[in-house]
């Protein structure tokens, strides 16, 4: 099966853009607007594979475009059938890109060095012990700092890399509303930022965490793993 990877650069003077960029929920129902309906709509995210980031923008080259590329934010998404732009509302999208990236899945191989990003949900779920111990600790606990990239290190590990330079930067968590009315429920995800340079050491375990996605909260902005080989002098 094909995995493609689609770059759709979003225009923020809209306001429905705006909107959903700050409810994950209404993003995630935009994502999925790029396939084709499917009855069992809970099952539409697993069925096409799909996992998306949000981005900020590269800034423009030339002087007279910076102001509109600090208008825009890039929408990553990553799924086994081709994205749909046209699906979107007129003017959604200023621009989109879409590519194969099999080969690159193909070219894994054991010691290639590479450089990675992944927007991830670092939580824990406190034992029955620690929770006897702290009364208080909710069922699901956010890691931050060293705690997170001690997450990150071993998340890493079983997806078949070995770490070699890390930065993580704390992200807005993706927040919104699931359902309607009185029963709508709150949907809140931590995420931090995890990129630097790493090693394959198990290629068949990283092609499954790059389709599969890493963690929690996939369907919201999360778990997107993205990679690109380095050449031997980086």
């Amino acid at each position: 099966m094909t995995t493609w990877l689609a770059r759709l650069t979003l225009d923020t003077s809209r306001t429905d853009v705006r909107k959903e960029l700050r409810d994950a929920v209404a993003m995630h129902r935009r994502v999925m607007s790029l396939f084709p309906d499917l009855p069992e709509i809970e099952g539409a995210r697993s069925h096409f594979g799909v996992l998306h980031r949000v981005e900020q923008a590269e800034q423009a080259d030339q002087a007279d475009q910076a102001d509109q590329a600090e208008r825009q934010v890039v929408l990553m998404v990553q799924s086994n059938t081709r994205v749909a732009p046209e699906r979107l509302p007129e003017g959604y999208v200023v621009d989109s890109a879409s590519r194969n990236i099999e080969p690159l899945l193909d070219a894994f191989a054991h010691g290639r060095r590479l450089s990675y990003r992944c927007d991830a949900n670092p939580v824990r779920r406190p034992g029955h012990t620690t929770r006897e111990v702290y009364k208080n600790l909710p069922p699901i606990v956010a890691l931050h700092g060293r705690h997170a990239d001690d997450w990150w290190h071993r998340r890493a590990g079983l997806a078949g890399l070995k770490i070699h330079t890390h930065l993580s930067h704390p992200l807005d968590a993706a927040v919104g509303r699931c359902g309607k009315g009185g029963g709508a429920q709150k949907v809140r995800h931590h995420r931090v930022r995890f990129e630097g340079t790493a090693e394959i050491v198990d290629p068949d375990a990283l092609r499954a965490a790059v389709i599969g996605g890493i963690g929690k909260g996939r369907a919201y902005g999360c778990g997107l793993l993205t990679i690109a080989p380095l050449r031997p002098t980086e």
